[in-house]
């Protein structure tokens, strides 16, 4: 299952678009951290479910969201990835969906 992956058009600046994604990521628990070679926000340790990250890269005029779940075949074990769409794991992702739509709100102004 592939990422969650959007393209977000915007009129902000990419100074004013750092503060509103920090701010609103911090809101919502998630930390920034590099996590396999990538620099992205996670929650969650994978002890019950899967951590859940989202990816922002800043373009000019727009931003590029990347959102998934890691799949826990154990705790801290992980077996894959799962975006956000689809039935397997719905409760899980319904609430990283959730996150994911008020971010897109948040940049798209």
């Amino acid at each position: 299952m592939a990422r969650y992956t959007r393209d977000i058009t915007t009129g902000k600046s990419e100074d004013e678009l750092k503060k509103s994604i920090q701010e609103f990521m911090g809101k919502e628990g998630f930390k920034d951290t590099v996590y396999n070679q990538e620099k992205v926000w996670k929650k969650g340790m994978g002890i019950l479910t899967g951590p859940q990250f989202l990816k922002t890269e800043l373009q000019s005029g727009a931003v590029r969201l990347q959102a998934w779940i890691k799949l826990a075949l154990l705790p801290g074990v992980y077996i894959g990835e799962m975006g956000i769409t689809g039935f397997f794991g719905f409760a899980l992702k319904a609430v990283l969906k959730k996150r994911v739509e008020n971010l897109e709100k948040l940049i798209a102004g």
